[in-house]
């Protein structure tokens, strides 16, 4: 692998970013395999070869409504969270504080993973109000770097 033309351990955010970048990447790995041990509790799979490998379930059209739950659960992070790890790594490579990284970073990290708690436990309003913290942090994220790049 070709180095890159600084050491990007010299960037002031880059702990926040690492660790938090890290961590969002594991818990939406979470969020998938809860989906698929919630699968497997239901006894409901949508494949009929499924029920090979998940002894005891059936086949049916649609997966259970639990499974559906934690599919759009993971699908929100699927949506969301990419995003926020190119914005990240571009706040990062502009040279962003370690504090701002920290900040940034973690309170979306935080707001993720209590979105993702709420929503698989269907807890309202705290599954919208997590997500609104999210995207404001992200957006916070997107005036920072619009003003560092036109300034």
């Amino acid at each position: 692998m070709p180095a890159l033309p600084f050491n990007a351990m010299d960037l002031p955010a880059f702990k926040p970013l690492a660790l938090f970048s890290s961590l969002l990447v594991l818990k939406m790995f979470a969020v998938a395999f809860t989906t698929a041990l919630t699968r497997s509790k239901s006894g409901v799979v949508v494949n009929p070869e499924d029920t090979k490998v998940n002894k005891g379930s059936r086949a049916e059209p649609q997966d259970a409504p639990n499974v559906l739950r934690a599919k759009r659960a993971h699908l929100n992070d699927c949506e969301n969270i990419p995003g926020f790890l190119v914005l990240a790594v571009v706040f990062t490579l502009m040279g962003a504080s370690a504090t701002a990284g920290w900040a940034y970073f973690g309170l979306y990290f935080a707001a993720r993973t209590m979105h993702t708690i709420s929503y698989l436990a269907g807890l309202q309003p705290w599954r919208t109000l997590m997500f609104f913290v999210g995207q404001i942090t992200m957006l916070g994220v997107v005036v920072q770097i619009l003003m560092r790049a036109f300034h």
